[in-house]
Order: C-alpha cells, then structure tokens, then sequence
C-alpha cells in the first residue's frame, strides 16, 4: 500500500474506532466540556495564509479582524486557541492556497484546495494522546462538506502522545467549490467528554 492510501485508511480506522466506542459504552456528548477561548492577537490573527497587497487586501484583513472580534456564532476565528482542562491547546491557523500533489487524495477538478496549519500545545501536567485527533470541515454558504486532502505533503496529522510543555504543529488540507468563500472547520478530540471547537476561516 502506497503512502497516498495509508493516509486515508488511517483517517477510516479512527472513525471506525469512534464509532464502535460509541457502541459500546453508549456515551454522548451531554455535558461535555465546552473549550475556553482565547483570542487571537491582531498582528496574529493573519496566521500562515497568502499575503496580499493593495487596498483590496487591506479591506479584506480589516473584515476579518472584524469577523474574529463581533463573531457571535461561537466560532472561532484564525489565530484563536481553544483550551480544554486537560491544558491542551489547539490553535487553526488562516487558510491559505494549495496545489494537491499529482497522486493527492480528495481533490476534485474544478474546486480550489485550502491549507492550513493546527498547534497543539500540552500546558497541563499529564501526556495527551493526539491519535485521535481528527478534523473535518464545510465549505461555502451552503455548508457543502469539504473533503480532506491527502498528498505526500500533507494530511498526516497527529500521532502519539504530547507531553507536558511540548507543542506540536500538522499541515491539513481540504477541497472547497471554487465559489466557497468561507471554511468551517473543525477539531474534535474524540473522548466524549469535551465538545468540538469550531474556527470560521475566511477564503
């Protein structure tokens, strides 16, 4: 099996996993822990995404500083960490731009592919399993489900354990319509006893 197909077989077997601990131990996700936000500075809240140039880029960097202070929805916007009690930190970068690889897994012809990046921080006093870590996202007004991509570059996300005081950083990438103009992602630890957190990128 090539490394094109590993990626995507790992991502079933974690959701194969989830699934049969929900079969088993009938757990949900009633009075899960809800993550604290923290917001993310101005100067960073670009994150890792295309720089532009020109009025028009300006306008378009002073909209989403506006999104990432007045969002009301609950979303996060880029550059804002979600922490948990455990003391892990995630934090979604701005998506930016991406070419799939010529054998990538998940691109359709026609749609643009976005990157970004994920950090994980551990400020608690225990290790944290990141195996299953998974992402997903939507794209546009509709909330058409974005596929993950997966290529020789990127989309191997966590593995292991984070222990305390360590970060770790992993590239992710997903297939939007081309008309999208916005990505919902979000990061779901799978232990059934926190809630997802969601950030709302602008493309």
């Amino acid at each position: 099996m090539s490394a094109q197909q590993l990626r995507p077989a790992r991502r079933h077997l974690i959701t194969a996993a989830a699934a049969v601990v929900l079969a088993l131990g009938g757990l949900t996700a009633c009075g899960a822990e809800e993550p604290a936000v923290t917001k993310a500075p101005a100067a960073d809240a670009k994150g890792s995404g295309a720089k532009g140039s020109g009025d028009g880029a300006q306008e378009k960097e002073a909209q989403e500083k506006k999104e990432g202070t007045d969002r009301a929805d609950g979303q996060l916007a880029a550059g804002d960490t979600a922490t948990y009690d455990s003391g892990l930190k995630i934090t979604v970068s701005k998506a930016a731009p991406y070419t799939p690889g010529e054998f990538s897994f998940g691109h359709t012809e026609g749609n643009k592919a976005y990157k970004l990046t994920v950090t994980l921080e551990n400020s608690g006093d225990g290790k944290i399993d990141t195996n299953l870590i998974t992402l997903s996202a939507r794209a546009g007004e509709e909330g058409a489900g974005a596929e993950q991509i997966f290529d020789d570059k990127i989309g191997e996300g966590f593995q292991g354990n984070l222990m305390p005081g360590k970060k770790a950083t992993a590239e992710y990438a997903f297939d939007a319509p081309a008309s999208a103009e916005n990505l919902d992602v979000e990061v779901d630890l799978l232990d059934f006893t926190t809630e997802p957190a969601q950030w709302g990128l602008t493309l």
